[in-house]
């Protein structure tokens, strides 16, 4: 007697939530998966509504003057307030199973269980690999709305023929060769209080510490004591991310600086622990498969960035019930005899302050 696909779907479902813990190898894509790591419950914002919207305020309204006895005054206020605008985008995973595999390994547990788990592991990895690959990119186009917002996105390098370092990353470079300087519907060529900093390197050496370390002076924003900061104060860590040649590069230089270094010597404020990390400023160097041989969409330099970023201010927003949902097994007519469960999510970053949000120093970008 046949087995019912209902009763097949049910084995499936229930096996899926119940996987022993077998064992096997994957060689995976990435040394390091940074933004699956973001997307863990205690650094992700779970949202709702159409849209992510969020209030920046860019300016005052310069209301405080010094007075003398007896003047006079006149009170005004101003709209200060400015709306950060990102729509949701979707994203799903897939993994299928024939249901005469199931039936040929029902009667060996161990397969049937390797045979479950190695499909979902197939979806799971093709997802992670696709978070990661676009958390590193721009969009497609300043009208695309199928891709999130990477951290280039926010963290914008400095104009073509610019050499002038500072809060001038205004422009994003899109993945179609076009700019924009509106950034999450606010215009960065009109609002100068969001723009990110930017700064040039050329190799490194001491003179890219001293660049890196100004960037990090000025990208170190705190409230006044008489006011208390309406932001998120939430902790959160900061770290810096480059390719592998340039993480080499800062390892070599601090062997240059003191060959005999042992785990977490300070050489300077960049320092080497006991494994292969290298750190700056105390914050971890990251390497990045995505960030190796990177070119300038629109005029193809090589541009080798290092991005400092502050997860404070640069946030990972899931939908509300719609993050890593996973469907029922459901059994198409036009394939009779396979079972297919589909992984859904929604998603975007968001960056709620980009002054704050750290800093990219990067190699010149020529017209």
């Amino acid at each position: 007697m046949g087995v019912k696909n209902v009763n097949l779907t049910d084995f499936i479902a229930l096996t899926l939530n119940d996987l022993p813990k077998q064992k096997f190898e994957v060689t995976w894509t990435n040394q390091d998966y940074e933004f699956c790591r973001i997307y863990q419950n205690d650094r992700m914002v779970i949202d709702g509504g159409n849209e992510i919207e969020r209030k920046v305020m860019l300016s005052n309204t310069g209301r405080a003057t010094y007075c003398r006895l007896f003047d006079t005054a006149s009170p005004a206020v101003g709209d200060v307030m400015h709306t950060i605008k990102v729509g949701w985008t979707q994203l799903r995973t897939d993994y299928s199973w024939d249901k005469l595999e199931i039936l040929r390994n029902r009667n060996s547990a161990k397969q049937l269980v390797d045979l479950m788990k190695v499909r979902r592991t197939d979806g799971l990895w093709s997802l992670a690999d696709l978070i990661e690959q676009r958390g590193w990119l721009t969009p497609t186009s300043s009208t695309d709305d199928l891709y999130p917002y990477g951290i280039p996105y926010y963290l914008r390098m400095m104009n073509s023929d610019t050499v002038v370092d500072g809060f001038v990353g205004q422009t994003i470079r899109f993945q179609d060769t076009t700019e924009s300087t509106v950034c999450a519907g606010i215009d960065s060529a009109t609002e100068a209080n969001w723009r990110n900093y930017a700064a040039l390197y050329t190799n490194v050496d001491n003179a890219f510490l001293k660049t890196f370390r100004k960037a990090f002076i000025k990208t170190q924003f705190k409230a006044p004591i008489i006011v208390s900061d309406p932001g998120d104060l939430r902790a959160a860590q900061k770290r810096i991310y480059c390719d592998s040649d340039i993480a080499c590069e800062l390892m070599d230089l601090a062997d240059a600086k003191d060959d005999n270094h042992r785990g977490k010597d300070v050489l300077g404020n960049l320092t080497v622990d006991n494994g292969s990390n290298v750190y700056l400023n105390r914050l971890a160097v990251v390497s990045i498969n995505q960030l190796e041989g990177v070119t300038d969409p629109h005029t193809s330099d090589v541009v080798a960035p290092i991005y400092c970023v502050d997860f404070k201010y640069f946030q990972p927003y899931v939908q509300a019930d719609w993050w890593m949902e996973e469907s029922e097994p459901m059994i198409d007519r036009s394939q009779p005899t396979t079972v297919t469960v589909y992984l859904f999510g929604s998603h975007q970053n968001l960056c709620s302050n980009v002054k704050r949000a750290g800093f990219v120093v990067h190699k010149a970008i020529t017209g």
